[in-house]
This record gives structure tokens, C-alpha cells and sequence, in this order.
């Protein structure tokens, strides 16, 4: 019945509908978070989540905690240095390297000492020319055409050590063409665009190689 029902809907329509979901959904993830932050618990994040979420973790979104901006930070967690995990899984790419930092320095503050951020995004050193034309700097892939940058391991690396972190290769091509497949744990961060986690079904989806791999660092604050 609910398919049918979809069939029938008009496209405008299903969008506004999609919209109005979304708006409220987010609303709820933004109240529901208050709770353990008011009670200094200690929690798990998902950042630039859309309409993602795992279990035992707090989705946040733009909408209400921009990730490269202070003060939204400071309004949601009023500085309290609550949080053990964050995961970023395919949002650093469409941030400039300024933001980058600043979200990372955002993060570092409100993050308790050992915790861990890992962060997936598109790789800069996978060798496939068709796989990089569709997620580069404006690439012709999916949500793509928004893409400022296209990171690789070392400039990744870096960002994390120039904030404080200690960067660890998790999934992904260093410089030289090797790739590097090192297991890691799901409630440390699950990671849906993973070698780990793909499956045959999804990379039909995509038309290019690796659509459903990321590169993969952690960072911990030290």
C-alpha cells in the first residue's frame, strides 16, 4: 500500500512531503539530544548526518549544529567536553581547508581526552581517472557538483595533526598506489561507504569504480 501510494503522489508533491519529514526529524534529533548533555553524559556523534543514524549514537545536522561554526557548538553543548566519538562520513569534501580546521577545532574542544573522530571521504590517491572525475572539486558524481575539495591521506593526516589529533590510516590509497584495508571497529564509527561495508547490490548502483569505498582516518586527541 505505502509504495502504491508513493506511485501515485506527484513529484512535487513526495519532495514537499520529503521536506517536511526532514524538518521535523531533525527538529526531534535536536531535542533529543539535550537530555544527555544536561546530564554531562558522555556521547557518541554523527555530524552532517541527514537522515543517517546508528544505534547508541546522536545524528546532528546543519540545520542546527553547523559543524564549522563556534557558536553553534557552544549553543548545544555550552562547552562541555562530553563527547567519545564523532563520525564525519563524506562531509569534509564539501568543506574549504579553513572550515576543515575550524571543525576540527570545534570538535577537539568538546571532546574528552582519547576520544576519537574518524572521518570518510572520497580518496584523492585512488588511481582510477573515472573514479576521480565523478567525486572531485565539482565532480559529475552524486552530490558531487558541491565537492571543494579532494582529500588524500597525508593532507588529511595533517589537518588532524595541526589541531591536536593523532592521525591513524584506517581504509584507503597512500601515495604510491598501496592500498591500505586495516579493520576497525563499528562502535568506534561505522562507516557506510566502506570496503568494509559494501555490498554487491549498492556498487551496481553507482556507475564508476570504488563509489562505495571511502579514504578512512582516525583521528584521537591526544
Amino acid at each position: 500500500m505505502k509504495d502504491l501510494i508513493k506511485k501515485l503522489l506527484p513529484v512535487w508533491l513526495k519532495k514537499r512531503l520529503r521536506l517536511i519529514v526532514k524538518f521535523f526529524k531533525y527538529h526531534y534529533r535536536c531535542q533529543l539530544i539535550k537530555g544527555p548533555i544536561s546530564r554531562n553524559e558522555k556521547i557518541k556523534i554523527i555530524v552532517g548526518a541527514a537522515e543517517t543514524f546508528q544505534q547508541g549514537w546522536y545524528s546532528t545536522n546543519e540545520q542546527w549544529l553547523d559543524i564549522t561554526k563556534e557558536e553553534d557548538w557552544t549553543k548545544v553543548f555550552s562547552d562541555k567536553k562530553i563527547i567519545t566519538n564523532v563520525v564525519a562520513e563524506h562531509v569534509f569534501e564539501h568543506l574549504t581547508k579553513e572550515q576543515c580546521l575550524k571543525s576540527l577545532q570545534n570538535i577537539h574542544k568538546h571532546m574528552i581526552q582519547g576520544g576519537r573522530v574518524r572521518i570518510a571521504v572520497p580518496d584523492g590517491y585512488n588511481p582510477d581517472p573515472d573514479y576521480l572525475r565523478h567525486v572531485g572539486i565539482a565532480g559529475i558524481g552524486d552530490d558531487a557538483a558541491d565537492h571543494k575539495q579532494l582529500l588524500n591521506v597525508d593532507v588529511l593526516k595533517q589537518l588532524f595533526a595541526d589541531i591536536g589529533f593523532e592521525p591513524n590510516h584506517v581504509e584507503g590509497y597512500t601515495k604510491d598506489g598501496t592500498l591500505i584495508t586495516n579493520e576497525f571497529l563499528d562502535d568506534e564509527g561505522f562507516i557506510y561507504r566502506s570496503r568494509k561495508h559494501s555490498t554487491e547490490k549498492r556498487r551496481q548502483r553507482w556507475a564508476f569504480v570504488d563509489a562505495e569505498t571511502s579514504l578512512i582516518v582516525d583521528g584521537i586527541k591526544l
